[in-house]
């Protein structure tokens, strides 16, 4: 309610605000109007500043592909490819659990070598992370580089990376897994042969950086035709279970292999067939079955109308343990399921995830669905799967992590809001139970795109999501963002437990460029403000005027309308008032 009509100004010398009446009042009709336009403007970061995340990078230009790894410490180590030099770089931070960030602003360099990008991330079992990329580093076809950052920040291995395999024609399609003994096992496409088609490779990389196998990769298979697609997890033994989809019988059809701790193959050469049905089985994922085994999930076109998801699980030996071609895992349901996920339900089998057409094939029709097989492939679920969303608009890019109670997390990129992408998340327990409000919470539903959500423990039976966000309108950024068992919010939205006192933190990032955080704590009930004043003392914004709950909170400030310089936010509650600067620079 507006009581009179003047304009504040804050002195920055003596913290204090004054009234001033201007010369020409406005009229009530447009002080209303104003009043109206300012609360429509600001509306979204109200209602939105508990659930929108942190900020890991808000550098200048693009910030996309970020992919992440749990620290083990409940926070992560996210690294993406960043332009904010001009250049596509890869770039890595460390976020705690409560969402700040460990390292320095926006993110430590790992590689500055123009033309660096795709990259993929593991732990390096002691707090750090390894981190590999494909690079057009002088020349015109991709290689593959790695580097190692330490718990600190700190890289530990040649400048820029060492080079995992730099030899003719392209290397890329990179997945990489930890060898348990802090250092990695990396496979990809790799199209040295020249024929055309990719074989597939791979490489052992210790904790000091260097290369255990053959100089440039073991060959996995280099089958005369393609092999595309891979994905691997460690065996328990410092080598690794590598499986891909594979044309050598025409079609495509689904191999597996397992390589020794000294990269030697020890089964059958170019790979042990997991799926060879008619017609084609299309880009694997795979998990342990608890017993030195795997169970590996694809989507496969054998009825000839759609695809559908299949699993098969695999011995230590790659023996097959389900029937001859695997079990399907959504009862043929009609039109397509594909892009399938898997994890482990720590039980000996599995929760797979797909994106599911079976309402129909035009645009708005996707949804995600999920089943769970046990050690023995019987289904768990309903014999068709599981509806994890079935909102309006696409759902696509599905993504899960354990819950730590033999269920699962799943995340995905969400169009129910027309004209946007945002981040949704759902949590299933291993009876089906969805634990949380049907078609999932928003894990981000900040305007503008939000793109390639990913999911990595906290190691307390919650989960940290990581994305690429456009809600600057200018170039994408990366955010995270985490939550517990409960669906609450854990560090980056309002907690249950209340604060003894009134308090203002320090913005987060600062500087920054556009949107920076302010987080605040309530110890009672009542109307807070918080305003933003310019160098001079101006008053600029009100980013809150409501009443709020006791606990903690935080709100936005996106000042992509404002000039570079230093503004004052001053929050107001009660008696309690408190003022802290923060920079803006673009």
């Amino acid at each position: 309610m507006i009581q009179s009509y003047y304009i504040k100004n804050f002195n920055i010398k003596t913290m204090k605000t004054t009234k001033v009446i201007p010369k020409n009042p406005l009229s009530t009709v447009s002080v209303l109007y104003f009043f109206v336009l300012v609360m429509i403007l600001i509306l979204p970061n109200t209602i939105f500043s508990q659930a929108q995340g942190k900020i890991v990078s808000n550098a200048a230009n693009n910030q996309i592909n970020a992919v992440t790894v749990s620290d083990s410490s409940g926070g992560c180590i996210i690294a993406w490819q960043d332009r904010h030099n001009g250049k596509s770089e890869i770039y890595a931070q460390r976020m705690n659990a409560a969402g700040s960030p460990l390292w320095v602003l926006n993110g430590i360099p790992i590689c500055t070598q123009d033309s660096s990008f795709n990259p993929v991330i593991v732990s390096d079992g002691s707090g750090g992370a390894i981190i590999a990329w494909e690079s057009y580093r002088g020349s015109t076809t991709t290689d593959i580089f790695a580097q190692r950052v330490n718990s600190n920040g700190i890289v530990q291995w040649t400048l820029n990376g060492v080079s995992v395999c730099v030899v003719v024609f392209n290397q890329d399609t990179i997945a990489m897994a930890s060898d348990g003994l802090g250092g990695a096992i990396l496979t990809w496409q790799d199209y040295r042969s020249n024929n055309g088609f990719a074989d597939i490779y791979a490489q052992r990389i210790n904790s000091a950086g260097t290369m255990l196998w053959t100089a440039n990769g073991v060959s996995v298979c280099n089958e005369a035709t393609a092999q595309l697609g891979p994905k691997l997890i460690n065996d328990g033994n410092g080598g690794a279970f590598i499986t891909w989809y594979d044309q050598r019988a025409g079609d495509f059809d689904i191999y597996t292999q397992r390589i020794s701790s000294g990269g030697a193959p020890m089964y059958t050469t170019n790979g042990v067939a997991t799926c060879t049905m008619a017609t084609d089985q299309l880009k694997p994922d795979i998990c342990s079955d608890g017993a030195g085994g795997v169970i590996i999930t694809w989507y496969d076109f054998r009825s000839t109308t759609d695809y559908n998801i299949y699993a098969q699980r695999q011995g230590p030996a790659l023996v097959t343990v389900w029937s001859v071609d695997g079990i399907v895992m959504n009862n043929n349901v009609a039109y397509a399921q594909y892009d399938p996920k898997i994890v482990s339900d720590g039980m000996g089998g599995a929760i797979i995830s797909w994106t599911d057409n079976r309402t129909g094939v035009a645009p708005g029709t996707a949804d995600i669905y999920a089943q769970r097989v046990n050690s023995t492939g019987a289904v768990q679920w309903t014999a068709t799967g599981i509806i994890i969303c079935t909102s309006s608009g696409d759902q696509i890019k599905s993504q899960l992590v354990s819950d730590g109670n033999n269920g699962a997390y799943i995340v995905w990129e969400d169009h129910r809001n027309a004209g946007n992408s945002d981040i949704y998340a759902q949590r299933i327990a291993s009876d089906a139970s969805i634990t949380w409000s049907a078609n999932g919470f928003g894990i981000c539903t900040f305007s503008n795109d939000q793109n390639n959500p990913g999911i990595v423990s906290n190691s307390n039976n919650g989960a940290l999501v990581v994305w690429q966000d456009y809600r600057s309108g200018n170039n994408f950024d990366i955010y995270m963002n985490g939550f517990n068992t409960g669906g609450i919010f854990t560090g980056v939205k309002e907690i249950a437990t209340t604060p003894d006192i009134y308090s203002l933190s320090q913005n987060y990032p600062n500087p920054f460029n556009p949107v920076t955080q302010i987080d605040y704590q309530l110890p009672k009930s009542g109307n807070v403000k918080i305003i933003i004043y310019n160098a001079l003392g101006k008053e600029v914004e009100i980013l809150v005027n409501e009443t709020q709950n006791a606990g903690n909170h935080n709100v936005n400030w996106n000042a992509s309308a404002f000039p570079s310089g230093v503004y004052v936010y001053k929050l107001e509650s009660g008696s309690f008032v408190s003022n802290k600067k923060m920079i803006l620079i673009k």
